[in-house]
């Protein structure tokens, strides 16, 4: 009898610390998604300020989020496209955020983590 009640606890001591494991990794899962889509509306929040900047030099800010510790920064590039007749279509843009991780080593160039593009005409 108490060699089964041994074996009982250890069956359950083995159930729960895996039931714990699995938990803690969902919510390691949640969190992560959680800041991937605040990092996303981050970026999306800088591209509508500044596509709606009237002039093209303004459409370069960066901007930065303490709480999540990123930074964000637009760029604006000329698209090289040529029509039909192969005359270049003048006034198209490429407007490009990029988020960073500003809490990273300081001085040091880092990758971003996200990007997002969009194409602006502005003639």
């Amino acid at each position: 009898m108490l060699l089964e009640v041994i074996i009982a606890l250890t069956v359950f001591a083995v159930t729960v610390a895996g039931l714990a494991s699995v938990l803690h990794s969902s919510l390691d899962s949640a969190n992560a998604l959680r800041r991937s889509a605040a990092i996303r509306r981050g970026m999306e929040a800088v591209l509508i300020e500044a596509r709606l900047k009237p002039k093209r030099e303004e459409m370069a800010i960066t901007a930065a989020d303490p709480v999540l510790g990123m930074e964000y920064r637009s760029t604006l590039d000329e698209v090289k496209w040529t029509n039909r007749k192969g005359e270049p279509v003048r006034g198209m843009y490429i407007l490009r955020v990029e988020a960073r991780d500003s809490r990273a080593a300081a001085g040091r160039a880092t990758e971003p983590t996200d990007v997002a593009e969009v194409y602006v005409y502005r003639p």
